[in-house]
């Protein structure tokens, strides 16, 4: 299959000076003597891409992966090797990137399509789609300067892939944004591959890495480090990031999960965060009525620190009779994936039979062994058989924060139970070593 994306021995030089003075005085000067300092920020970089693959590019801030991507497509050229690419490009490179700040986000979105070859009839045939998939709502009609950091992003990404590209290429501007917006956005982006379009995305999020691509390129100081699955590159990347020496004494056991007494129904009634009109569906004779979200000292929240605990009472309401009724959490990640979900039969907690008008308060205590970030969640009522009766989801954001430092640090999803130990060291100069075991 032909590549989409080639690129071959690409290098990039910048021309780096102490001051801005004696830059202005190099450019007026007519000797060859220069004082500035030469900096590669890309060396002999080659790979290619066929259609319907996409590429993820790690490494560390100044590993050259910004400037790779700019080379692609088109913004920067290569001091040396070149690139080809075939077909429609559509890139999301830095925030708010050709917005004009004077101009209404509704004017932005028809100078961007003008410029990358749209009619005027087609770009009014786009705009409703832009327009919905951004969500901004009023603010479409007013100057971008005054829009807050997400905003930029959701009119940035909404124009990048409303005009089907044939490459995509996305430079961290997913970063920013809620977390129901990211879901979207990942999940668009799933649909592209899927059908075709080349992508290359740029992620200081590894976990975003491995979920959405097919392979993985690992830059170090402007050259290639690795190239391959994208578990191997993050594994070679994750190895290279040192933990403090002064944290690796300090991690204990995990904290225990607590426990409280059940709150009444009016308890939870009152601080319900329940949105109405939310994403809902069940087949009905029991509902989710109400739900309260608090931490270990009872305060309502929906922030948490690593390895530390929530508890989500939920208020059920028959409709009906029940019987054996159970209730259920489950965790998304900000790519949307599945991080975690289980119930009250999964923990052999049996609750009563209902007839119709009860109502009962379940608690589900979580600890949060995740990696900091945001998650959305869902809750619902079940009868026997997974018998879905009601099932309220898109809720949240969980902001899961670092905080907590007595933990050894992990990568991937969720942290899991670990123990490390060695044997004692067989040399073949001294076979009566024993087989000793330390921890």
């Amino acid at each position: 299959m032909s590549a989409i994306v080639s690129v071959e021995d690409v290098s990039k030089r910048f021309h780096l000076y102490a001051s801005p003075r004696q830059r202005l005085r190099d450019a007026l000067s007519s000797s060859v003597k220069r004082s500035y300092r030469e900096f590669w920020a890309l060396r002999n970089v080659s790979f290619s891409l066929s259609k319907g693959r996409a590429l993820g590019i790690i490494g560390r801030n100044g590993s050259g992966k910004s400037t790779l991507l700019q080379i692609v497509y088109g913004v920067l050229r290569p001091t040396s090797g070149g690139v080809v690419t075939q077909g429609r490009i559509s890139a999301l490179l830095e925030l708010g990137a050709g917005f004009n700040p004077e101009y209404t986000g509704r004017s932005n979105v028809f100078m961007n399509l003008a410029l990358l070859g749209y009619s005027r009839p087609e770009i009014e045939d786009r705009f409703g789609w832009i327009e919905d998939f951004a969500g901004i709502g009023e603010f479409i009609e007013q100057p971008v300067k005054v829009y807050s950091t997400g905003m930029f992003v959701r009119l940035a990404f909404a124009c990048a892939v409303s005009v089907d590209p044939d490459i995509l290429i996305i430079d961290e501007a997913l970063a920013v944004g809620d977390v129901f917006f990211q879901q979207k956005c990942f999940s668009k982006i799933r649909e592209f591959v899927s059908k075709g379009t080349t992508c290359l995305f740029v992620s200081h999020d590894t976990s975003a890495v491995e979920n959405l691509c097919d392979e993985a390129l690992l830059l170090r100081n402007g050259e290639v480090d690795y190239r391959g699955t994208p578990e191997q590159a993050v594994s070679r990347y994750s190895s290279s990031l040192e933990v403090p020496s002064e944290k690796k004494d300090r991690y204990t056991s995990d904290s225990p999960v607590p426990t409280k007494i059940l709150l009444r129904p009016r308890d939870v009634q009152d601080y319900d965060i329940l949105r109405p009109g939310g994403e809902r569906h069940g087949r009905g004779g029991l509902t989710v009525r109400a739900l309260r979200v608090t931490d270990c000292q009872g305060k309502d929240t929906l922030a948490v620190r690593r390895m530390e605990a929530l508890s989500f009472f939920l208020l059920l309401e028959a409709g009906e009779r029940v019987a054996e009724p159970s209730a259920g959490i489950h965790l998304h990640d900000r790519l949307g994936n599945l991080v975690f979900a289980a119930g009250t039969y999964e923990f052999d907690k049996r609750l009563p039979s209902m007839g119709t008008g009860d109502q009962i308060v379940v608690e589900m205590t979580v600890s949060f062994s995740v990696r900091p970030g945001e998650y959305t969640f869902t809750v619902g009522a079940s009868s026997p058989w997974g018998n879905v009766r009601d099932r309220v989801g898109q809720l949240g954001p969980i902001v899961v924060q670092e905080g907590n430092t007595n933990f050894p640090p992990f990568y991937g999803v969720a942290r899991l139970p670990m123990s490390v130990a060695c044997s004692a060291l067989y040399s073949q100069n001294k076979p009566e070593l024993t087989h000793d075991r330390s921890s």
